[in-house]
């Protein structure tokens, strides 16, 4: 199916499809740096194209909306080129922008999340619009929380995946192919800090991170030098398929 993507429509084309429309997707991102192996877009366009895919297979019952491009990338900050929101900068944005779309009768918003550092200000942002505005709105990752299960040891991959490593890397080369370096180089990753497993200090909690401090001299967790397209095929198509599932689950219950 062709997925209904807002940019790329006129009013009266919505107009005409509106009662079709089931829910929003809204694409969440940040503008951060990902090391020395993906652009500063990185967690943007990917959620973006991750979220053309799974229009792809709703056609117009999901309207696809414009990506958010910045985000809470505090942690991130001591390297240039990183900007930030306050969280109440965040999350007064996608309030307004869901208030907006049920002005138009799309009551149900789903916020696709390139970025983990959204999180905690996306689940406040869902609990204002369902108690406050009441719209039904749902938020998900796209990346390593709903692919995890399909990393082999085969596959020789490092412990500390996640941020610009060989899974978010992999997963790039798939959606957004344009923001991944040719050359990547290993993570400097600071001596003692896991962030996955049973040895994470924080597996159960969080704290605020300074991202060069605390875990990575050049911005990279792992190893992106391993990433390949096969490997991000099959990893992207586990976590589309499991937001899909979440996705259908939300318009059914209506």
């Amino acid at each position: 199916m062709k997925a209904l993507i807002l940019e790329e429509l006129i009013w009266p084309e919505l107009k005409q499809v509106l009662p079709e429309i089931e829910l929003a997707v809204v694409p969440v991102g940040a503008c951060e740096q990902h090391g020395p192996n993906t652009t500063f877009n990185t967690d943007t366009a990917r959620a973006y194209g991750f979220s053309k895919m799974i229009g792809e297979r709703f056609g117009s019952q999901v309207l696809i909306c414009p990506p958010v491009p910045y985000g809470i990338s505090v942690h991130h900050m001591a390297f240039p080129g990183t900007v930030t929101l306050r969280c109440e900068t965040y999350i007064n944005l996608l309030t307004d922008i869901a208030v907006a779309l049920s002005k138009h009768g799309i009551r149900r918003i789903v916020f696709l999340n390139g970025h983990g550092g959204n999180s905690g200000s996306l689940s406040a942002v869902i609990n204002i619009l369902k108690y406050e505005h009441g719209i039904d709105a749902y938020y998900s990752g796209i990346g390593l929380n709903l692919f995890e299960e399909g990393i082999t040891p085969e596959m020789g991959w490092s412990e500390n995946l996640g941020h610009a490593s060989e899974s978010e890397t992999a997963q790039a080369m798939v959606l957004c192919p344009e923001v991944v370096r040719a050359e990547r180089k290993k993570g400097e990753v600071v001596e003692g800090f896991i962030i996955r497993g049973k040895e994470a200090p924080f597996r159960y909690g969080g704290c605020a991170w300074n991202w060069k401090k605390d875990a990575s001299a050049n911005g990279a967790l792992g190893d992106a030098r391993l990433a390949n397209v096969e490997d991000g095929v099959r990893l992207n198509q586990i976590a589309l398929e499991k937001v899909e599932h979440m996705i259908r689950h939300i318009i059914e219950k209506r």
